[in-house]
């Protein structure tokens, strides 16, 4: 039995003489607020990130989100770093009635993101995407059942991006703290 532990455990010991490490806290939690735990520094760079505008009201909500991730509790820190994101949705119908109503609609959200310094010039961090996919019913003649179930579906759209750039950026940061210096 023990044999067998220590073949499961040498996938492990080669990531970390690979120079792996992991990017989630040691509680489990995958946002900016439980890598603070263990690095500060990535923490700090994080909260130096500023969110610019995105248009609409999922884009306000992604902002509001990303926020809140990259603060991490610490409101106030001067800015080093812009983030630019752009949100795009293609809707698929995905069941229609007998009458050729529409009863199920699937979106597909991609959020293109851009990370750079506020130095002038501006230099590219670095740039990303993420996409994610979700789907809500559309009940007959419930109109606002249809509504609400949408609402929702944009709400879990919008948090599964945000954490997917957060994660992206963190990425990012963390590989321009451990670059070499460029001479």
């Amino acid at each position: 039995m023990s044999s067998r532990r220590a073949l499961l455990a040498l996938p492990l010991l080669a990531l970390g003489a690979c120079g792996f490490r992991p990017l989630y806290g040691s509680n489990g939690e995958s946002n900016a607020a439980g890598l603070g735990a263990t690095e500060p520094s990535l923490r700090d760079a994080l909260a130096s990130v500023r969110v610019g505008l995105i248009p609409e009201r999922n884009g306000q909500l992604m902002r509001r989100a990303l926020q809140r991730q990259l603060e991490g509790g610490q409101p106030g820190m001067q800015a080093r770093y812009d983030l630019e994101v752009s949100l795009n949705y293609a809707t698929e119908i995905l069941g229609y009635q007998t009458d050729g109503l529409a009863t199920r609609v699937r979106i597909v959200a991609t959020a293109n993101w851009l990370l750079a310094t506020m130095n002038v010039p501006r230099e590219v961090v670095d740039r990303g995407s993420a996409r994610t996919v979700d789907a809500y019913n559309l009940p007959n003649l419930q109109f606002f059942a249809a509504d609400a179930s949408r609402e929702d579906m944009e709400r879990r759209l919008v948090a599964e991006l945000s954490e997917r750039v957060v994660i992206g950026v963190a990425v990012a940061l963390r590989r321009r703290s451990t670059a070499p210096a460029a001479s």
